[in-house]
């Protein structure tokens, strides 16, 4: 049996989850106050056709002119903006009597309905019965009396009926709940598969991008590899050249399993430990200077070291993959054959401040804030995950931050934070391939 407690959900489901119990909270908030609203105005409505009802019977039974009764009714009638139709006892419209002899519907008793006058008086007063026939299913008519004294007493007569229904406005109320939960839910479609459509190309390029950064890191030491074989195929009896081409080798298998680290960590916990960054940062210009002179331009690389050791805690392995990373993407910058990049190193307030500077073309300020969203990439042949794997680790891995300094057309320079550590009772060292040593003593890293 799967226990359901121990399922959870992918964070992306999650979000999904969350945005579609938001927009119901939404819809069930506008309807509840939107019939709020409704009935608040179908009440004062009711009232106010109430009072239209009184008057007119106050006015039946004082006595006062015809024609007085019918302008004060007029006067009332102009201030509501509901259907109000009069009719007799029986519950027909109110007639009156043409010139040809022809019934046609009395205007004064008409209010706020549409009534087509283009139709012959008949069809006029049939079009209204229907229109009485349809208040009558919404609301119950109000009955008009009049009343007569008489010698035991007084009597009353039922004499009309008012029939209403609601105002334009409040059909409107009434029907905006529904276009309301129509828009949010194409809202809600759209946003979806907006959402899918985005997170599917962000994981197409990041599977796209991963698997040609793969190709790219192996390809060097396995190119070197089969270079080493062939040579020792050459001339297999040349003790020298056989010790030489296996030291090499064994360089090149360094590198092969560097780099199966580096990919191993990507999306589980990185262990860090204490290390010197000079020491770190000179392991990346000796790298990087055995392979520059193959780009076919002259770029010159400079470490300025701090003048006292600088440590973090920071997995050696995935922290040279950002400097090689920024250095590849800076060499690629430099369109003219006296390139030059710098790697600073100094240290403010426990934080390691490390600077990549270039004096290449810079970057337009138009997409500067997409360098590092995943798949974004301004080379023909980029796959844009340099940038991308680089803000992971540095803000994931190692609590950092990884920002453009600045950049302009005479160069750009990236900034990485970390936060710095008190030196180790021993230090521990990132561990370098031999010549790496030579490389740091040439930059006058060791003391």
């Amino acid at each position: 049996m799967v226990n359901l407690k121990t399922i959870r959900l992918p964070f992306s489901a999650n979000i999904k989850l969350a945005l579609v119990a938001f927009a119901f909270t939404i819809v069930a908030g506008t309807l509840y106050y939107t019939n709020h609203l409704v009935g608040a105005m179908k009440k004062s409505e009711q009232k106010t056709v109430q009072f239209y009802a009184n008057t007119f019977q106050r006015l039946i039974n004082t006595p006062q002119t015809e024609s007085d009764a019918s302008d004060l009714i007029l006067q009332i009638g102009q201030t509501i903006d509901f259907p109000v139709i009069f009719t007799d006892k029986h519950g027909r419209p109110i007639v009156h009597r043409l010139r040809d002899g022809r019934m046609a519907p009395d205007d004064s008793w008409i209010k706020n309905v549409d009534v087509d006058t283009t139709l012959p008086p008949e069809a006029q007063i049939e079009q209204l019965s229907d229109e009485i026939a349809g208040m009558g299913k919404v609301y119950e008519p109000l009955r008009i009396y009049t009343v007569a004294e008489l010698r035991n007493g007084s009597d009353s007569t039922l004499t009309n009926y008012v029939y209403f229904d609601d105002s334009h406005l409040v059909k409107q109320l009434q029907r905006l709940p529904f276009i309301e939960m129509i828009i949010i839910t194409m809202f809600i479609v759209v946003g979806y598969i907006s959402f899918s459509y985005i997170k599917r190309n962000e994981q197409s390029n990041i599977w796209v991008g991963m698997a040609k950064e793969t190709a790219h890191q192996l390809g060097t030491p396995l190119s070197s590899l089969l270079g080493w074989i062939e040579l020792l195929r050459y001339d297999p009896t040349d003790s020298a050249q056989v010790i030489e081409a296996a030291e090499e080798m064994q360089r090149d298998v360094q590198r092969l399993n560097k780099i199966s680290q580096r990919f191993s960590k990507i999306g589980s916990a990185a262990e860090v430990r204490p290390v010197e960054l000079n020491s770190v940062l000179g392991n990346v210009i000796q790298y990087f200077e055995r392979r520059l002179p193959h780009l076919g331009k002259r770029v010159t690389l400079t470490l300025e070291g701090s003048p006292t050791p600088v440590y973090a805690a920071i997995n050696t392995d995935l922290f040279e993959w950002v400097f090689e990373n920024l250095v590849r993407n800076a060499a690629d910058a430099i369109d003219h054959v006296d390139g030059q990049i710098t790697i600073r190193i100094h240290e403010l307030r426990n934080t390691a401040i490390i600077d990549v500077a270039d004096n290449g073309r810079g970057i337009d300020p138009k997409i500067r804030k997409d360098i590092f969203r995943p798949g974004f990439s301004t080379k023909q042949r980029g796959w844009g995950l340099g940038l991308s794997l680089a803000k992971r680790i540095v803000e994931e891995y190692h609590g950092g931050k990884i920002v453009l300094k600045q950049s302009s057309a005479s160069g750009s320079t990236f900034r990485i934070r970390i936060p710095s550590v008190p030196a180790p009772a021993v230090a521990d060292q990132p561990e370098a391939a031999p010549e790496a040593e030579t490389a740091r003593k040439g930059l006058g890293l060791n003391a």
